[in-house]
């Protein structure tokens, strides 16, 4: 063990969980707002990295591609939760049953994708130059790395400030504490979820662009980030942006860590093993309880 590798484990463990942070913010926005679990997250994702193959391909210019996949991938989140929650929700479905909805509308998105776009997987080019630069003698790093670092601060920093700061915000998390106080001050409960529904939408979107150039753009290719993003919330904390960015951080540098340095096999289970030990030692996660009394 070395500092060289020390150091590379962290750079790669801090892009990793820069991924998972993003998706558990996804997660946060609208559990937050609503009480809902939304396993397609994960689909929103997947669309805009495949949506932007597509208009890559068709010849769009790459800005103009970034902006109307993540657009569109959205849009199918917010339609979403127009066709599929809100008549859910005006039958008092209980919140098991919408998962169990939005587990299928998971499925019904991730194969017909694969349908229509195919199963073999397509380059994401990213913003920058693919060629990894060389920190030092034998350190490196892509410059995508250096894309996904500040697209989670500014990610983070907006979702904290919006939800802390700003009256749309502050009604997205007194609708999910008192859905009937909320609505005695006149708070439209259909248009809260319809904006967390949005908002998670599209944190998840953007994070489509900064996954698929580091791999690529597949039909299946947000089934690991929506399970380690919601890993990452839960383990940071479901009441704040910070638990997300703690547990997504953490889980990223735990698994690269564990690769490294005992096995690949390991890295996978030791996401649940996690879990498991934080939802028995600390169940409102590593920084839940603090903020919870800020």
């Amino acid at each position: 063990m070395t500092a060289v590798s020390l150091a590379q484990v962290l750079i790669a463990g801090l892009q990793a969980g820069g991924i998972y942070a993003l998706m558990a913010l996804s997660y946060y926005v609208i559990l937050s707002a609503t009480g809902i679990l939304n396993f397609a997250q994960g689909e929103w994702m997947m669309l805009a990295a495949v949506f932007g193959v597509v208009l890559i391909d068709l010849g769009v210019p790459y800005p103009l591609a970034v902006l109307l996949s993540i657009v569109a991938a959205t849009a199918v989140a917010l339609t979403a939760e127009r066709l599929v929650i809100r008549p859910m929700h005006a039958r008092h479905a209980s919140h098991g049953m919408l998962l169990l909805v939005l587990f299928a509308v998971l499925i019904v998105v991730r194969h017909t994708t694969a349908h229509s776009f195919g199963p073999q997987d397509h380059a994401l080019p990213g913003p920058l130059p693919e060629g990894a630069l060389i920190l030092g003698n034998s350190l490196f790093i892509l410059p995508q790395t250096f894309v996904v670092y500040a697209a989670l601060a500014v990610v983070f920093l907006l979702t904290w400030w919006f939800m802390r700061h700003t009256w749309a915000g502050r009604s997205l998390r007194v609708a999910a504490i008192d859905p009937i106080g909320a609505q005695l001050i006149g708070i439209d409960l259909g248009r809260v979820r319809l904006l967390a529904f949005g908002i998670g939408g599209l944190i998840a979107a953007l994070t489509g662009w900064l996954y698929g150039p580091l791999f690529a753009a597949s039909f299946s290719m947000g089934n690991a980030p929506g399970i380690k993003g919601f890993i990452a919330l839960i383990i940071g904390g479901i009441g704040s942006p910070l638990g997300a960015l703690v547990g997504g951080l953490g889980l990223g540098i735990l698994e690269l860590a564990t690769a490294r340095y005992a096995s690949s096999l390991w890295s996978e289970a030791v996401s649940f093993l996690l879990l498991i030990v934080v939802l028995l030692v600390r169940p409102n996660g590593l920084v839940g309880t603090a903020e919870g009394r800020s």
